[in-house]
């Protein structure tokens, strides 16, 4: 079996396959909601005629809307550039520990970096970091391919 290093010799498996669309929706959707976060932020017009649950949902702090663009645009040009297992378990390892680890600074501090980090927020960070963290275990752990019929193994780089 000839492969590249650092990717998957043929279609990954479940594991890893979850992984990835978990990563596509989670980068897209912060993307989403953090553009329309800052959309209402800067129009006040377009919040005023906002139904209030979506005014909710896109949580008018800069701040926090900058941070989910950022998150989003660099995830999604990851994704698009890159097709390297390693650099997409990279991905989703460095932005599950960092949502985990936002999650619980939101707990312990009131508003860290004027983010305003509500228990909202705090339960979306929690869950989402969290379940990519598991997500990237689960993708790390399974080492088998699925290749036609067949099972195979691959290799991480060493």
């Amino acid at each position: 079996m000839n492969a590249q290093p650092g990717r998957l010799p043929a279609r990954p498996v479940l594991a890893t396959r979850i992984l990835y669309i978990y990563l596509w929706l989670t980068m897209g959707l912060l993307f989403i909601q953090g553009s329309g976060s800052l959309l209402l932020r800067l129009r006040p017009d377009i919040e005023a005629i906002a139904p209030g649950l979506l005014a909710t949902i896109m949580n008018g702090n800069t701040p926090h809307a900058i941070l989910h663009i950022v998150w989003g645009t660099i995830g999604l040009i990851i994704l698009i550039t890159q097709r390297s297992y390693s650099v997409r378990l990279g991905l989703g390892l460095t932005f599950g520990l960092f949502y985990t680890l936002l999650g619980i600074l939101g707990i312990i501090l009131t508003n860290p970096f004027d983010l305003r980090l509500g228990w909202q927020e705090n339960l979306f960070h929690l869950t989402v970091g969290p379940l990519m963290l598991i997500l990237v275990w689960f993708a790390w752990h399974s080492k088998e391919t699925v290749q036609g019929n067949k099972s195979a193994r691959h290799q991480l780089p060493g």
